[in-house]
């Protein structure tokens, strides 16, 4: 599983986002901490001053408890009730000599010695309540140089958390908008200056992953940039001249390659005419003989009985098979030796509507379904109609030992650009995918021993190229082969001068 990395903008502003954060924290603490200690220094300043003039109302007589107590019409009793009005005053408390009260006055669920409690020290001066919720000042009453009691007052600091609460507020609303503000022009900026440049260039590399050696980058920004796309297009130019040079030396090698396997090819194609012209000779020789004698005796059985329609059929057809068997004699002579093309011109539908009617005569399609689409009206072809008769009964007869019985063969003939295309297709079991570089070469067979000879495709690709035509073939195992031919029309001013 693949680990996620963030994006370069995300990391850049994560950690500035951070970095933002922890300064606003430090700030805030240091900001709301002396915000917080100035005022609770003015709080008890304030509560100083009207300790003071308290302490400055009271007679010059301190009473003692129980003895007597301050008086509630006396002027510090007045003031004392001036303050509870105030919604920050707590309690105000005056201690005799023995630390017992003769005068207090606050709020009614407060201690009378409130001020006075949860200090550490008792001594004149400021203290901050352990729960943090008032400020307390303390001062001595003095007559004579003898303290004879104590005062206390505790303000509250509820109106102070209240302002820096709403201060604390307001200072996050700003950092909150100051921080999304510098995330979206953080981005923006990231993004033209740093992340559009490097995506360029990483999608520029990509193509020249995939062989784009062309690709060139032009980027704006710092200097770092601006070299790196440098140093990017001196690479794409080196790998460009690199895979030109590599292209080349491979289309040479290939060239020497085929050139190789050419002249390989025709050292063994010349051994292999060679190698059959000696025996088409032998053949020739120990054929004609007995040839002729068949063809003797068909002529003598023929003019015994001039009136027998039979006798007269099996004659002719003898005499044709057997001049036949001698040009296909003469051909396997002619296939060791060069062919020059063809001057012939031959209707190539007469020539396969001949073939098979041949074919069927003799039985070859017994079994079988068999089909012809020839087109109407086609045009006449450069090649010798013997030859090409010769070719297309090799074909149908191959295509007969590969069709199983209830099989289809089909023959059909279209025009196509300058060429006429002759297809003899068949749903027989097909040609293995390893003979089929092979199947034009003479004596390479697929049937059993004793079923073919191997010359019968090889005679025939010799004869068609012989026309300046070509053929080639397809076939599929279990399906069923197409072997098909194309042979050159004859050219529209001949055809006029026929």
């Amino acid at each position: 599983m693949t680990a996620y990395r963030p994006s370069l903008t995300v990391s850049i502003l994560a950690f500035l986002g951070s970095l933002l954060l922890l300064t606003w924290l430090l700030f805030s603490l240091l900001a709301f901490k002396t915000a917080a200690n100035d005022l609770y220094s003015q709080k008890a300043e304030h509560a100083r001053t009207l300790l003071k003039v308290f302490v400055s109302l009271l007679p010059d007589s301190i009473p003692t408890y129980p003895e007597g107590f301050i008086p509630p019409d006396s002027q510090a009793s007045r003031y004392i009730q001036k303050l509870s009005e105030e919604s920050a005053f707590n309690r105000m408390t005056l201690l005799d000599r023995n630390g017992k009260v003769i005068l207090s006055a606050g709020q009614e669920e407060s201690d009378q010695y409130t001020p006075f409690q949860d200090l550490t020290k008792t001594s004149d001066g400021s203290y901050l309540r352990s729960d943090g919720s008032g400020v307390v000042y303390l001062m001595s009453i003095v007559r004579d140089g003898e303290a004879v009691g104590k005062a206390g007052l505790l303000l509250s600091l509820a109106p102070e958390k209240a302002r820096l609460n709403r201060s604390r507020q307001i200072l996050m609303v700003y950092f909150v908008l100051d921080f999304i503000l510098l995330l979206g022009l953080g981005s923006f900026v990231l993004s033209r200056i740093v992340v559009n440049p490097i995506n360029r260039l990483l999608s520029a590399t990509e193509k020249i992953t995939g062989g784009q050696y062309h690709q060139r980058l032009k980027v704006s920004g710092s200097v770092e940039l601006a070299r790196l796309a440098h140093a990017f297009n001196d690479m794409a130019s080196a790998l460009y001249t690199k895979d030109h040079q590599v292209t080349e030396q491979m289309a040479a090698l290939e060239r020497a390659n085929s050139e190789l396997r050419l002249a390989r090819e025709e050292t063994l194609r010349t051994e292999k005419m060679a190698s059959i012209g000696l025996l088409a000779a032998g053949m020739a020789h120990e054929i004609g003989t007995p040839l002729a004698s068949i063809m003797g005796y068909a002529d003598l059985s023929a003019g015994e009985q001039p009136d027998n329609p039979a006798i007269q059929d099996y004659a002719r057809r003898i005499a044709d098979d057997c001049s036949r068997i001698d040009r296909i004699v003469r051909g396997l002579l002619d296939f060791s030796r060069p062919r020059t093309p063809s001057e012939e011109r031959t209707d190539i539908r007469e020539i396969v509507l001949a073939t098979v009617e041949l074919m069927t005569q003799q039985g070859v399609f017994k079994h079988l379904n068999f089909t012809m689409e020839i087109d109407e009206g086609l045009l006449p072809v450069r090649c010798n109609q013997h030859q090409l008769q010769q070719v297309i009964i090799n074909l149908l007869l191959n295509s007969r030992d590969a069709t199983p019985v209830g099989g289809t063969i089909t023959i059909r003939a279209c025009p196509e650009a300058s060429h006429i295309r002759l297809e003899v297709i068949d749903s027989g079991a097909g040609i293995p995918v390893e003979s089929m570089s092979r199947i034009f070469d003479p004596f390479y067979t697929t049937k059993p021993p004793g079923k073919g000879t191997g010359l019968g495709l090889a005679i025939s690709a010799r004869i068609i190229e012989g026309f300046g035509g070509s053929i080639s073939a397809s076939s599929t195992v279990d399906k069923g082969s197409c072997f098909t031919i194309l042979l050159p029309l004859v050219h529209a001013d001949e055809r006029r001068d026929a």
